[in-house]
């Protein structure tokens, strides 16, 4: 039969619970183990016989209080919700104990909802205490790391194991591990060091025959080294693949120096610091690009890219192209950047010196940042840009010279462009001035025969007056076919208004 607990114990455990709630309070302890424990004194109390339960409660109580006196650092989320539950089962069970020593039935069912509560408290504890360390493991995988061939590589680790070495692990004992967000998961790289006839790499997904270097799995690839006669080739299952160049010169005698044939995306990363090197040669008609790719190609990168393309195109897309950073160089027998779908240029320095168009699209062209030079071909019909679809400019600048020039769409457009149209071909080395209110605004020339002479950048203010003047001289030499000197003489080819934020003047 169950006893009362005596009314001197009851009181004890009251006062004791009051206590460690002050001490919580206080930020001693977030204790679930010590509400866990009080309560386990204070429930044993019932079934024994009241001396020898008083003595193990008492024991058990001032265990918990030195187990809270040791821990001081507990988490301010952890701890109001053990305060508020602590409290909310501490003020219950004293109830109940006061009014089982009244009724011995009442004190049993008491009993029985107070062990509930307990489990149900302890159970909440151990699933708190198990997402805290599964949210740890989280944050640190990937903490392995190997290396090889002085290359390193950054591995994250899987299972119930986190970077720590330590094992997550949930109520009842059992290991549980989140899923790690992918957007954190640190990124894994293999390394590939380029020699003719000697390519080393490290990882997995590469390959290597004779000079060409097999890429077959997405990921990151570091790439370092020299081919005179190679080529990377990619060729995955619609993965996205990344190049990280670092110093990389390859040239090819008989194709493209990059041949991506299939990857959900192709990111080329120019590494702050390097200096990298592609050119194709031969007749190439089924990858017509120094890089070329079947899908999506993205440049990037805070280091110095120079593309040399001797049969076709610089960067040649059957899907989009986006140039998003890095200082890009493109000679092209070509067009520099020729996409089927459209070319995005949101960053980085770009120079397209192109032997038909300075790019080309067939569909769209937007241009949202960055500093851009396009210089179209010897042929007529040929243009510094040409875009088949809708044409936006809505930041950045660039400078464009042709036999022709697509016009930016004013209705989409919110960066200020400005053209000048001559009504015969210019002759190569003649340089054009843009000037507005006796300061220079832009002079530039062509090395091959030019029409149309294109400017847009925030030094423009819709509603200004600017004058166009062409022959001259410049006491300074040319960047990029742009002169940053002082302008004088030539001819006075008149003058007008920006009317909106798109125009295009015929010269006089």
């Amino acid at each position: 039969m169950l006893r009362s607990v005596p009314r001197s114990f009851s009181s004890l455990c009251r006062e004791r619970v009051l206590d460690m709630k002050e001490n919580m309070k206080k930020g001693r302890s977030a204790a679930w183990l010590t509400a866990a424990l009080v309560l386990a004194a204070m429930l044993s109390a019932c079934g024994q016989d009241s001396g020898t339960a008083q003595t193990a409660a008492e024991s058990s109580i001032a265990e918990a209080e030195s187990s809270a006196d040791e821990s001081t650092e507990a988490e301010d989320s952890v701890s109001e919700e053990s305060s508020m539950d602590d409290s909310s089962a501490a003020d219950k069970s004293s109830s109940k104990s006061e009014s089982s020593k009244s009724d011995s039935s009442k004190s049993s069912k008491d009993s029985s909802a107070a062990d509930s509560k307990s489990e149900s408290s302890s159970d909440k504890s151990s699933k708190s205490e198990s997402s805290t360390v599964s949210k740890s493991s989280d944050s640190k995988s990937g903490g392995s790391t190997q290396q090889s061939g002085g290359g390193q590589s950054s591995q994250s680790t899987q299972g119930g194991q986190s970077a720590g070495g330590g094992q997550s692990t949930s109520g009842g004992g059992s290991s549980q591990t989140s899923d790690p967000d992918p957007e954190e998961e640190e990124e894994v790289i293999n390394y590939i060091y380029l020699a003719d006839g000697a390519t080393k790499y490290t990882g997995g997904g590469v390959s290597v025959s004779g000079d060409t270097i097999k890429i077959g799995d997405g990921g990151s690839y570091e790439i370092s080294g020299t081919l005179t006669n190679g080529q990377i080739f990619v060729l995955t299952d619609k993965k996205k693949v990344k190049l990280r160049l670092n110093g990389v010169s390859i040239t090819n005698q008989s194709g493209s120096a990059i041949n991506c044939q299939n990857a959900k995306k192709l990111t080329v990363n120019a590494l702050a610091g390097s200096v990298n090197y592609l050119e194709d040669g031969g007749e190439h008609d089924a990858d017509k690009g120094t890089i070329f790719s079947e899908d999506t190609v993205t440049l990037k990168g805070d280091g110095e890219l120079n593309i040399k393309a001797n049969y076709a195109h610089g960067v040649q897309s059957d899907d989009d192209i986006i140039v998003n950073g890095g200082n890009i160089n493109i000679t092209s027998t070509k067009s520099c950047l020729h996409s089927n779908d459209g070319i995005e240029i949101n960053g980085g320095n770009l120079f397209c010196d192109g032997g038909t168009n300075g790019i080309k699209t067939d569909g769209y062209i937007t241009i949202t940042g960055g500093d851009s030079v396009f210089i179209g071909g010897t042929r007529e019909e040929k243009g510094a840009i040409y875009c088949d679809g809708l044409f936006t400019v809505t930041g950045g600048s660039f400078r464009a010279i042709g036999n022709t020039c697509a016009m930016p769409d004013a209705q989409t457009s919110a960066q200020n462009v400005i053209g000048a149209v001559f009504s015969q071909q210019q002759q190569g080395g003649t340089l054009v001035n843009f000037a507005s209110g006796g300061s220079g605004i832009l002079t530039m020339t062509s090395p091959r025969t030019f029409k149309y002479v294109v400017y847009a950048g925030d030094n423009l203010s819709s509603g200004a007056e600017y004058t166009v003047s062409y022959g001259g001289t410049s006491d300074a030499s040319p960047e990029h076919y742009t002169y940053y000197g002082t302008y004088s003489g030539g001819t006075d080819g008149g003058s007008f208004t920006l009317d909106g934020n798109v125009f295009f003047y015929n010269v006089k």
